[in-house]
C-alpha cells in the first residue's frame, strides 16, 4: 500500500528541466563579455565555464524558476556550495527566469557573488535551499539555519569522513 501511495507522488511530480536555461546564461554571459562559455562537466561542480579578457576561469551554478513571477525557491547542493567557498572571487550563482520560447531580452538574470547567495540560502535538511524575492525581503523562521561558508565548510569535512568510511 505504502510504495503504491510513494509510486503515484513520484510519478505526479513534473520535472522541469533547465537546459534551456542554461543555454539562455550562456547567451547571457557572452553578452556580458564572458569568452569560451560553455556547459561544465559534471565533475566541475557548477553548471557553465566562462573565461574573462585575460583568459581567467570563472563558474557558474544556473538556478531556474519555470514561475512567471514570484519568489525563487529551489535546492542548492553541497558540491556546489563548497566549489564557491574555495573560489569565492570566480564562482557565482545566476538566479534565471523565463519562458522558453522567448528571446533573451525578455528573461530575468541575477548573478549573485558567494557571499550574496550563501546569506539567501538555509539549512532544513541535508540538502540547502535558497529564497530570493524580487519585490520583497525573505525572512526566515527562529529556528532555521542560516547557511554560512563555516557551516558549508564543516559539512564538506564531515561528508568525506562520512564517504571514506562507506
Amino acid at each position: 500500500m505504502l510504495s503504491r501511495i510513494f509510486e503515484k507522488i513520484v510519478m505526479a511530480k513534473k520535472t522541469i528541466s533547465d537546459k534551456v536555461a542554461k543555454e539562455k546564461c550562456i547567451e547571457y554571459l557572452k553578452l556580458k563579455g564572458y569568452s569560451n562559455v560553455q556547459i561544465a562537466s559534471p565533475k566541475e561542480g557548477c553548471d557553465i565555464l566562462a573565461f574573462n579578457a585575460q583568459g581567467e576561469i570563472f563558474y557558474f551554478e544556473v538556478k531556474y524558476s519555470s514561475k512567471k513571477s514570484g519568489k525563487f525557491f529551489g535546492t542548492v547542493m553541497l558540491t556546489e556550495l563548497h566549489k564557491a567557498i574555495c573560489y569565492p572571487d570566480n564562482y557565482f550563482f545566476i538566479l534565471c527566469r523565463g519562458n522558453t520560447e522567448q528571446s533573451l531580452e525578455h528573461w530575468f538574470f541575477k548573478i549573485f557573488s558567494v557571499k550574496e547567495f550563501i546569506g539567501k540560502c538555509t539549512l532544513t535538511t541535508p540538502i540547502f535551499h535558497y529564497h530570493y524575492s524580487e519585490s520583497y525581503e525573505i525572512s526566515f523562521k527562529k529556528e532555521t539555519i542560516i547557511a554560512t561558508k563555516n557551516l558549508i565548510e564543516k559539512m564538506w569535512q564531515d561528508f568525506l569522513i562520512w564517504k571514506k568510511t562507506q
